[in-house]
């Protein structure tokens, strides 16, 4: 449940953020990658502090603070791709 709702916020910042600057293509990218890892990070630890990581086989709750600069380098490479095909995908759309 949690990939799909951080997912779904991913495309909307990115939508949004590229909706409201269509001229700025890369600037909005960077951007909603930026906030997009901002997002994902604050809602990890959001989710972990309300129970919703717990393990269904050990009943306990991840630590992932030694893991936390890959999840970082990954939400960010997550965040960059959903940017740039939001982008493009809203610049096709509005050249019609």
């Amino acid at each position: 449940m949690v990939p799909y709702i951080l997912t779904v916020l991913c495309i909307g910042v990115a939508f949004t953020i590229h909706w409201f600057a269509p001229k700025a293509y890369w600037k909005a990218t960077l951007m909603s990658t930026a906030v997009i890892l901002l997002f994902s990070i604050a809602a990890l630890f959001i989710f972990k502090a309300s129970g919703m990581l717990v393990s269904e086989h050990t009943g306990k709750n991840p630590d992932f603070s030694a893991e936390l600069p890959t999840i970082t380098l990954l939400m960010t490479f997550f965040g960059f791709l959903i940017s740039v095909f939001v982008g493009w995908f809203l610049q096709v759309v509005r050249r019609k």
